[in-house]
């Protein structure tokens, strides 16, 4: 428990800016129902592609907790860069209350949906039981590359309810140009709270204007 007396120090207190995350407002892809749009992975899967490039870097998956209550509530687990975590020491209470760490995948992605011009945005998705995940890392192992060609995405139903269709496209003619595309920090998009405010962010103590990279 904290107390904190005098003037100057309940008004460093309560004047602190919340800190929800060490992650950074990004744009997330978000399709509608049925709708489609033309895309091209900015990151890799390895180094060892033929394309890759590390000013646009690689794709990275992370181990996270979400409260089974608020889907919104979701950061990674810090078991391992804090030595403690409070979604995994809820899940230990209770092992089928839907607080087991899960692994995301998230990439980055330049998307032309023929409405407005061409965006970066980030793409997440959960990795167990993901046709679309599967595509990616088995295109990825079979051909070495991700970024040389556009591929069709489009979005079918809503909700939980929710898959894609990923098609690849042919493989660029030319090497494709990527000066002047700002290319987000993976790794600075993911939602990290550090373990002495995890409580009241999976809680919902924090009360912040919570977003969410989910688009099922």
């Amino acid at each position: 428990m904290t107390i904190v007396k005098g003037l100057k120090n309940i008004n460093a207190l309560v004047d602190k800016p919340k800190s929800e995350s060490t992650g950074t407002k990004v744009r997330w892809v978000k399709l509608a129902d049925g709708q489609a749009a033309k895309i091209r992975f900015v990151n890799e899967l390895d180094t060892d592609s033929a394309t890759y490039d590390e000013n646009r870097g690689l794709a990275v998956v992370v181990s996270e907790h979400t409260n089974p209550k608020d889907y919104k509530r979701k950061a990674a687990c810090t078991a391992e860069s804090e030595g403690r975590c409070f979604g995994c020491e809820m899940h230990r209470k209770d092992m089928k209350a839907g607080w087991r760490a899960r692994h995301r995948f998230y990439i980055n992605v330049l998307v032309d949906d023929g409405i407005e011009d061409p965006y970066v945005a980030v793409w997440s998705m959960g990795v167990a039981k993901s046709a679309t995940f599967d595509t990616i890392r088995e295109y990825s192992s079979d051909t070495g590359s991700l970024s040389n060609m556009t591929w069709k995405l489009k979005r079918n139903g809503k909700g939980t309810e929710t898959t894609y269709i990923l098609i690849p496209g042919k493989e660029d003619a030319e090497k494709f140009d990527w000066s002047g595309i700002e290319v987000p920090n993976l790794e600075a998009t993911v939602r990290t709270v550090p373990y002495a405010e995890q409580e009241s962010f999976y809680l919902g103590f924090d009360n912040p204007a919570v977003t969410t990279s989910v688009d099922w």
